[in-house]
């Protein structure tokens, strides 16, 4: 680690995890952690267990030797040497103890052999003495990096009473510990001994190779875990498509229901209009009798009031008859009305009780099975059913077979420098596959190659010429030139392949050669820029050197962030209603998908569009940090990405484009880098 780095973090690496204070009489655990011996002491006492020892870090348990107290464990000439490196770092605001008599003073020194710290008063004696002469000492206030470093390098020293100023220089091979000179005569005599260095040397190489399998082991376990991660997208991949299928079959299924169900409304209709009919017709009928009977009534009261005793003896034969012929009624049931009833059908309700509407297969093939360490096996379970039956049992059946997309790179990272990004906004890829970035917070453009190795970078901020203010749409011409809105100087830029600046169109207005906010760029086969004009709500078109075609748009749009041409179709994003919106060539409006929500099919200020390489229409759905896959009737297929920054997750999709490969580049917004999926 630089010294710089190290002085700056002193007080983090010399604090102790159990008691978060500085460093005392530092003891090392077999697992390389350090604890103040008093913690350890408490440690150990707490848990009552004589010789052995538990990590506070890794909860790992160690015997400890001889004795069977932590004082027997290594002291750690390491964070003794840190301490001493912070008790020179900060000599300025605290007296330092003498090593010699213990008295604390400002004016201390330090000597590099002794690695010890001595008052003005006992550096004369020790400069007295003869074995000294040779020995390098420097006042803590004189001290420059150079002699931070050479404290650290400062050597071991025995830790065995009375041997405290002796440094270990051997290994006992006997029992496989350090020891000084004094050691090496009395305790260790007759054992095989080596000289510290050629013994640390052979340790090396053992700890390297064993370093080297832990790696390779540890390499494995990270492609595991990294094969768990895209198994696991796969998963949610093949969930959401397998619902989405299932919404499908239920739609479906809803459909006919309600088709079935306007069926049997228009026959009880026909059936209660007939009904109807009869009933007006039997009741006109009746209405008829009573207006003759009322008639009659009215004629024969007429007659006996003129009482003329001629006229009536004269109709005397025929009165009764008449009279009672015009009063004659039908005998009619006018109770008598028709009963409307409706029988469900047991059958359907029998079949979608017991088989539902289809059923999922779960197949797990040989190689993934092997990946996993699960046996092979395949189950089936009815969705919307009560009991679980055969796939075969089903003619709707949704099988796992879907489009999904894995993470294969990821390059760039939040900063100003060459090769790092701030805000990757608008991506294209030219014949040679580079990729080209527009970035919004560095105003510029950079260009990568496929494997995200940075190329070249040009603008900067400003409204000259070659400057940029907020940089967002980007696209390559046939002739391999850069196209780019330059949003906030409401015109667009274009450049030769190696960032030169060839010419320029457009500037703030509402007039037809005029921009707005100009946000996503595309080119279509005849070499025309279609251009979102954001600001003026319209899409506009333009020849390749810049002069203006046509528009269209207006009230059919909100606010239009990019617009591709593919077939006869212009395709149009509007973030402003959540939707994507089709017109024909000419600009008339067709039909539109999507609407606001986190669903499926369903957007949060949807962004730029791409058609890949099998012709599916990919959006960026940038607030739901997510790309969503349609064809081009709107049907939706699958969706790629969820809000994190960890590998395959996005924040923000702004973009995408395909490789030569059928790669898909996705530009994460802020996540400040560019993310390649491969389709699989």
């Amino acid at each position: 680690m630089d010294i710089k780095i190290l002085l700056d973090n002193l007080h983090d690496k010399l604090s102790c995890s159990v008691c978060r204070c500085t460093f005392t009489d530092p003891k090392q655990l077999p697992c390389l952690h350090s604890f103040c011996l008093q913690c350890l002491n408490g440690i150990q006492r707490t848990s009552g267990v004589h010789g052995k020892i538990t990590c506070p870090d890794c909860t790992k348990q160690f015997q400890i030797p001889g004795s069977g107290t932590p004082n027997e464990l290594p002291t750690s000439f390491r964070i003794n040497s840190l301490l001493d490196v912070l008790a020179i770092k900060e000599s300025s605001t605290a007296n330092v103890k003498c090593g010699n008599c213990d008295k604390r003073s400002a004016q201390t020194l330090y000597c590099f052999q002794c690695c010890s710290f001595w008052c003005e008063e006992c550096i004369s004696a020790h400069n007295v003495i003869r074995t000294n002469k040779e020995h390098k000492t420097l006042p803590l206030k004189d001290f420059q990096d150079q002699d931070f470093e050479a404290v650290l390098k400062r050597p071991a020293f025995c830790q065995k009473e009375l041997h405290e100023k002796e440094e270990l220089k051997f290994f006992c091979k006997n029992c496989e510990v350090s020891i000084c000179n004094t050691c090496a005569m009395t305790l260790h005599e007759g054992h095989g001994k080596m000289l510290l260095q050629e013994a640390a040397n052979a340790r090396k190489t053992r700890i390297h190779s064993l370093i080297k399998s832990l790696k390779d082991n540890l390499l494995e376990k990270q492609n595991e875990v990294e094969q768990f991660n895209q198994n696991s997208m796969e998963v949610q991949a093949q969930v959401a498509d397998v619902k989405s299928q299932v919404k499908t079959i239920a739609d479906q299924v809803i459909a006919i229901i309600e088709a079935k169900k306007q069926h049997v409304f228009d026959a009880v209709d026909n059936q209660g209009k007939k009904s109807l009919e009869t009933l007006s017709q039997k009741k006109g009928e009746v209405e008829n009798h009573v207006k003759i009977t009322e008639s009659a009534i009215e004629e024969t009261e007429s007659l006996l009031k003129r009482n003329f005793s001629t006229e009536i003896l004269e109709f005397n034969e025929t009165f009764d008859t008449i009279l009672q012929g015009k009063g004659i009624q039908e005998n009619r049931d006018t109770e008598c009305i028709p009963l409307f009833s409706f029988t469900k059908s047991e059958k359907l309700f029998n079949v979608l009780n017991s088989e539902g509407i289809g059923n999922v297969k779960t197949v797990f093939s040989d190689s993934k099975a092997q990946q996993s360490g699960v046996k092979r096996r395949t189950s089936s379970e009815a969705i919307g059913g009560n009991k679980r039956a055969n796939v075969r049992d089903s003619a709707v059946v949704a099988h796992l077979q879907t489009r999904r997309f894995r993470p294969v790179l990821s390059f760039g990272q939040k900063g100003e420098s060459v090769g790092m990004l701030n805000r990757p906004w608008g991506v294209a890829v030219n014949d040679r596959d580079e990729i080209a970035v527009t970035e919004l917070c560095n105003n510029r453009v950079s260009v990568f190659s496929s494997d995200g190795t940075h190329l070249r970078s040009f603008g900067r901020e400003g409204k000259s010429n070659d400057e940029f203010e907020q940089p967002s749409g980007i696209a390559f011409d046939s002739h391999g030139n850069i196209l780019v809105t330059d949003c906030k100087n409401h015109r667009v830029q274009v450049f030769d392949r190696n960032g030169q600046f060839l010419r320029k169109f457009g500037k703030h207005g509402t007039f037809d050669h005029q921009l707005s906010f100009p946000d996503g760029l595309s080119i279509n086969g005849n070499g025309d820029i279609i251009v979102a004009d954001k600001g003026n709500k319209l899409i506009k078109i333009f020849s390749s050197s810049g002069e203006y075609l046509r528009k269209f748009g207006g009230a059919s749009l909100i606010e239009p962030y990019h617009c591709i041409q593919h077939g006869q179709y212009l395709i149009a994003s509007d973030a402003g209603d959540d939707s994507i919106k089709m017109f024909d060539l000419k600009g008339n409006f067709i039909s539109k998908f999507g609407k606001q929500g986190e669903e499926d099919g369903e957007f949060h200020g949807p962004y730029y569009l791409s058609v890949n390489k099998q012709g599916l229409l990919m959006v960026c759905d940038s607030g739901n940090h997510r790309v969503q896959v349609f064809e081009l009737s709107g049907k939706f297929v699958t969706k790629f990405g969820s809000e994190e920054s960890r590998r395959g997750e996005l924040y923000c999709p702004a973009s995408t484009a395909s490789l030569s490969d059928g790669r898909i580049v996705v530009s994460d917004e802020h996540n400040h880098r560019i993310q390649i999926f491969d389709q699989i």
